[in-house]
């Protein structure tokens, strides 16, 4: 290794994947708010096959989300039912790092580039847990390679077994990326105009897959998915940097680094500062190399980011019970930006130096923000998940609401976790979602108070009759006003989280 030629990128793309695993393997509850559901979907596949015909639930391996929990299953079986969903995350993660300096590799572009591109993976989607909109970014990866690098415009089974492959591929991920991928493939040959035999060929192939969707989807739209859309934003506001951040990253909220009873560091926009820093690459890649910009761009990259900023800016902010469905798309678009400019026109060790400091300093705050997060918000959850019974009835109210330290709800599913590890039944679960791999037989209709993951303040003296313990996340106070409830016996008494045995209540 010398200056001018700078890391080999096989090491560049090892020490990446070693800067986002850090964060996972220094926690054992990292703040994703779906992983507990996520993972009590592969519990409930297990019970299901054991009983098909006594179980209330049916297996659904038609699913175009199936393929995040064909990593759910593995982790499962490799690493316990507690650690099968932040390690299948991290799988992603691992995916989505070698997906993109693959990507580079193929298509010449700067492995310094790569590696700040890898740092779009700590973003909203990952936070909120969307397992399977997540392992659909590398297999859209490989579609993309398909539409660019192989333009064949004679017929062949090969080829429509390949283009099947990929968009099968997709489709099982998430009929999201199935759809971007259409849109790109429509996107890529009208701007580059593909001769009219290659569209043709290439149509064909994913007609039957666009059939099943076809199918697929007005059974969806009669589900449980089935909402209107919604605009909460306009495009010019999604155009503010505070919103593109939120965009691109989304995860963590402002927090010192460092803090102790005789220190008091000053609260840091991490999210904010790498963004900026993260623009500040591309505009001096773009500044520095403005002479020859149009031979040094990948424009087929930078289309890509750019039909995924349109997304962004267009989309509605909900549909079809899909949060966040316009900004979930602004990580890809920053990765496919930071790729396509032409990096820094700096010594190669120097910029890949860069990169990787950059890197490292972004998975430091995330990493002491998941490892604050599981010490101070999550206490007394270890101690009341072992004091579960098997297979309980168990309610979950999460009084403590918002986290100080990740944005949006990552405490919302916890109470999952007492079924990942004992089974039973929830007040709320993934199965009464149409397109999970385990649903309910029958529309499931609770006798209970509805919404409580979100509104838990309208749980009712009733609701207690239909479980036999309760997870409550609240303050001292909470705790106090709990333990005065006759029907509530203490099971745990310290930390955050507490179990309480819920008693028969008066005929």
């Amino acid at each position: 290794m010398t200056l001018s030629t700078g890391i080999p990128r096989w090491v560049l793309a090892t020490v990446s994947c070693l800067f986002i695993a850090i964060p996972f393997l220094v926690t054992q509850f990292p703040p994703i708010t779906d992983l507990p559901q996520e993972s009590a979907q592969i519990r409930l596949l297990i019970e299901t096959l054991r009983d098909p015909t006594g179980s209330p639930y049916a297996v659904q391996w038609y699913t175009p989300r199936i393929l995040s929990y064909v990593i759910l299953a593995a982790t499962w079986g490799l690493f316990g039912p507690m650690n099968s969903g932040r390690v299948a995350m991290l799988a992603i993660g691992m995916l989505w790092i070698a997906a993109v300096h693959l990507l580079a590799y193929r298509r010449g572009r700067s492995a310094a580039s790569a590696t700040i591109a890898s740092l779009f993976f700590f973003n909203h989607i990952v936070y909120w847990g969307f397992y399977s909109f997540a392992v659909g970014w590398p297999a859209f990866l490989i579609w993309f390679s398909l539409t660019t690098e192989n333009p064949k415009d004679q017929w062949s089974v090969r080829e429509c077994l390949i283009w099947i492959g990929a968009g099968l591929l997709l489709y099982m991920g998430h009929v999201l990326w199935f759809i971007a991928g259409i849109a790109w493939l429509v996107v890529y040959s009208l701007v580059f105009r593909s001769p009219a035999r290659v569209v043709l060929a290439r149509v064909t192939y994913v007609v039957p897959l666009v059939v099943a969707v076809a199918i697929w989807y007005p059974l969806l739209s009669e589900s449980t998915m089935s909402t209107p859309a919604l605009w909460g934003t306009d495009p010019l506001s999604r155009l503010s940097f505070e919103w593109l951040t939120d965009a691109a990253l989304g995860g963590l909220r402002s927090f010192p680094i460092i803090a102790g009873p005789s220190l008091d560091f000053p609260r840091v926009d991490w999210e904010a500062l790498t963004f900026a820093l993260v623009l500040g690459w591309v505009l001096l890649s773009v500044w520095q190399n403005r002479n020859e910009i149009g031979a040094k761009t990948d424009w087929g990259l930078l289309l890509a980011a750019g039909m995924f900023l349109v997304f962004v800016l267009v989309l509605p902010d909900k549909y079809m019970n899909t949060i966040r469905f316009a900004n979930r798309w602004m990580p890809i678009a920053m990765i496919l930006l930071v790729l396509a400019v032409p990096a820094p026109r700096v010594r190669p060790l120097l910029r890949q130096g860069m990169a990787l400091l950059v890197l490292a300093a972004f998975c430091m705050p995330v990493s002491a923000g998941w490892l604050t997060f599981q010490k101070k918000e999550l206490s007394g959850l270890p101690e009341a998940l072992q004091a579960l019974p098997e297979s309980p009835r168990l309610l979950g109210l999460n009084l403590g609401q918002q986290s100080e330290i990740v944005k949006g709800y990552p405490f919302i599913q916890i109470f999952a976790y007492g079924q990942v590890m004992r089974g039973g039944i929830l007040n709320f679960s993934f199965a009464e979602f149409s397109p999970c791999l385990v649903v309910y037989k029958d529309r499931f209709i609770r006798p209970w108070t509805g919404g409580l993951e979100w509104f838990p303040d309208r749980v009712k003296e009733s609701d207690l009759n239909y479980f036999n313990h309760v997870l409550i996340n609240g303050t001292e106070q909470t705790h106090a006003v709990a333990s005065a409830n006759a029907r509530l016996k203490p099971v745990t008494s310290q930390g955050r989280w507490r179990l309480y045995r819920i008693l028969p209540g008066k005929e």
